[in-house]
């Protein structure tokens, strides 16, 4: 019961700051839609390399347009992060990874018109944490290697990316987003001033509709 109010607490916080951002812009002209793709992910500093997490994301997005070549943009959506490793069998090795972490994320980015069916884009955006999952080739962490507790329940990250205007009301969009600050902290507490912990790293390819 306390997780399930946690998480609605946070859903309604994210919620909120979305859709207070509507207000004004109902007011002004607007452009409005549904976004969905894929994203694949990693976590620095957990010995496995690769963006090697997939995942579906999907969500809602709102613009307003400043001048002829600048745009401001926001969105709100579901995008699962984290890391994996596979096992090889066939090098005889059965040791497995998996770390699934759901946000509620709120990107706010500015896209610039570089050409008549390019825009490029960068700002920042806002992550909920609203669910933990960790395992290993022995089943989830649980005890004193719960993730739960871990992981900090919010992030914010720096984004870039390149859209692709097919037409009138679709877009394909490639962005990078990856976090400012550790989503969680090394648990020997050893850190320097460049690496004070985790971090999440992921590239995603999405389809914008525009209503």
């Amino acid at each position: 019961m306390f997780k399930y109010l946690l998480f609605k607490t946070r859903l309604l916080l994210v919620s909120g700051f979305f859709f207070s951002f509507l207000k004004p812009v109902f007011n002004q002209k607007f452009e409005a839609g549904l976004l969905a793709g894929l994203n694949t992910s990693q976590i620095t500093g957990d010995n496995f390399s690769g963006y090697n997490q997939p995942g579906i994301i999907g969500g809602l997005w709102i613009s307003r347009q400043i001048n002829e070549k600048m745009k401001l943009v926001m969105e709100m959506e579901y995008l699962p992060k984290g890391s994996r490793r596979n096992p090889k069998p066939n090098e005889l090795d059965f040791s497995f990874y998996r770390l699934r972490l759901h946000y509620i994320e709120v990107p706010i980015v500015f896209n610039y018109k570089a050409h008549k069916r390019f825009t490029l884009e960068t700002g920042l955006s806002f992550g909920a944490l609203v669910g933990v999952y960790e395992a290993d080739e022995n089943g989830p962490l649980t005890g004193n290697f719960a993730p739960v507790e871990q992981f900090k329940r919010s992030d914010i990250s720096f984004n870039a990316g390149i859209n692709w205007l097919i037409d009138d009301k679709w877009t394909f969009n490639v962005r990078s987003i990856n976090s400012i600050f550790p989503v969680r902290d090394f648990q020997n507490q050893v850190t320097t001033f460049l690496n004070r912990g985790q971090y999440s790293n992921c590239v995603m390819g999405r389809f914008l509709y525009q209503f």
